[in-house]
């Protein structure tokens, strides 16, 4: 009887244990998208230091909550928004295309900056959510935005480009490999569905250094999800046509997974005992073509395009 409880416990120990690594897994994804939209890049600290400082520089405040809580009330207010205000993302991308007639690339900083000095020609000092209230109403008429639910039909074909090198000898599984969207994706032709410079964040399902006998590198990307501007889950494939990539250039091989899996490896092998194989490196900027396989909806903002 005793060896049932403690069997019992164990199996509840590692339930526990596992439960609690996939919130650490979804805190990590959430707080590099944060990250790299808010600045840039991801940050060095821990997690709840990075937390706080979002927070100081989003809202001029740290809050007594949990660092899980603060990451979605961060991230939603970023990213998802609610019928009645719409998210922090949905309202730059709508000013810029009123301003710019286009949706600007770079970090939240620098998006700010942009649009302060077309206000002011000064870029202000103020927490960065109360800049963007700031400017909404000065440039928007009763600081309204239209939002729309759309479909993002089936076979959507969208591109993604690497924002780091990526290299099979300093990659490790579960990786978080920073990438973005290329091109504004319009349903309708008016309703914004999803941003250039988009946060996408595959993670690394598997690699395998060089070696011996020939034995080439390869990175294997989880890559089978994106995520719309409202932040719904577009399930994607990757267009399984390796020839389009240049092969000089990137020095791989490519192919695809129906659900979406990337296998990156060097073209050849090489053969022989005392032989090395090569790595596989990607360099930056390195685009890839994905194909929606379902139909989405979601919400999108009717921006005020100019021909």
């Amino acid at each position: 009887m005793k060896h049932r409880y403690l069997i019992l416990a164990v199996l509840l120990t590692l339930c526990f244990c596992s439960i609690l690594k996939a919130e650490t897994i979804d805190l990590n994804l959430q707080l590099s998208r944060m990250e790299r939209y808010v600045y840039g890049s991801e940050q060095k600290g821990s997690i709840s230091e990075r937390l706080r400082q979002l927070e100081e520089d989003m809202f001029s405040r740290a809050s007594a909550q949990s660092d899980a809580d603060k990451a979605k009330y961060i991230h939603d207010f970023i990213f998802v928004g609610n019928v009645q205000n719409p998210s922090l993302d949905m309202k730059l991308s709508y000013l810029e295309w009123k301003i710019f007639n286009a949706t600007t690339e770079g970090s939240l900083e620098e998006r700010l900056a942009k649009i302060d000095k077309f206000i002011t020609g000064i870029p202000s000092n103020e927490a960065m959510a109360f800049r963007l209230e700031q400017q909404v109403h000065v440039i928007i008429e009763n600081g309204l935005i239209n939002m729309h639910k759309v479909t993002i039909p089936t076979g959507t074909k969208l591109k993604v480009k690497t924002k780091k090198k990526l290299s099979s000898k300093t990659a490790k599984k579960g990786d978080i490999v920073p990438m973005v969207i290329v091109d504004d994706v319009f349903i309708n032709n008016s309703i914004l569905v999803m941003t250039k410079g988009g946060i996408v964040s595959p993670t690394v399902k598997s690699v395998r250094r060089s070696g011996r006998f020939g034995r080439t590198g390869y990175i294997n990307l989880d890559l089978s999800a994106l995520e719309s501007m409202d932040s719904s889950l577009i399930k994607v494939s990757i267009d399984p046509a390796g020839e389009k990539y240049d092969k000089k250039k990137i020095g791989m091989a490519a192919g695809a997974s129906a659900v979406g899996y990337l296998v990156l490896g060097p073209i050849g092998l090489a053969g022989g005992a005392f032989i090395k194989g090569s790595e596989i490196e990607i360099p930056v900027g390195t685009e890839f073509e994905v194909v929606t396989r379902e139909d989405c909806v979601v919400t999108g903002v009717a921006v005020p395009k100019k021909n």
